[in-house]
C-alpha cells in the first residue's frame, strides 16, 4: 500500500510541484489549500503518513491546524514550511512536535529526502536508517 502525504499549501504552483514529485516517487498525495479543507481531510481520516504543512493559510495558520490535529489524536509526521521564520513560530513548532521545519524557498530534492527519512520509501515499512560513512 502506498504511503500517503497530505499537502496543505495555498500556493498552487508549489502544491502541484510537491504533489507531482511525491507521485513520481511512488507516494500517494492529496492537496488542500485552506485550513478548513485541511481539517476535513486530516481530522476526518487516519490515512496520512505525513503532512506537509504551510504555516500561512487562508482561515488561520498551519500551527493552529496542527494543534487541533494533535488534540484530536492525529500522530502523523509533520513537515512545517514557512516563508516567515521567527523565534515564536519555531518555538510553537517544537512544542507541537513538528518533525521537520523548513524555510521557504527550499530545494525540492531536500524535501523529498526529508520525506524518505520521515516515512521511508513508498514500498518499505519505515523510515530510512542513517547511512554511516566509512567502515562497519
Amino acid at each position: 500500500m502506498a504511503k500517503t502525504v497530505l499537502i496543505v499549501e495555498d500556493e498552487r504552483l508549489l502544491a502541484r510541484t510537491l504533489s507531482a514529485a511525491l507521485k513520481e516517487a511512488g507516494y500517494g498525495a492529496v492537496v488542500v489549500s485552506g485550513r478548513k479543507q485541511a481539517e476535513g481531510e486530516w481530522l476526518g481520516s487516519d490515512a496520512f503518513d505525513l503532512v506537509i504543512l504551510d504555516n500561512r493559510l487562508s482561515e488561520g495558520t498551519g500551527l493552529e491546524l496542527l494543534e487541533s490535529a494533535r488534540e484530536n489524536g492525529r500522530g502523523s509526521k509533520v513537515i512545517l514550511m514557512t516563508a516567515f521564520d521567527s523565534r515564536d513560530v519555531r518555538s510553537e513548532a517544537k512544542r507541537l512536535q513538528v518533525d521537520k521545519y523548513l524555510r521557504k524557498p527550499f530545494d525540492l530534492d531536500r524535501i523529498m529526502k526529508t520525506v524518505k527519512e520521515l516515512i521511508g520509501t513508498p514500498g518499505n515499512g519505515g523510515p530510512m536508517k542513517p547511512h554511516k560513512e566509512g567502515g562497519d
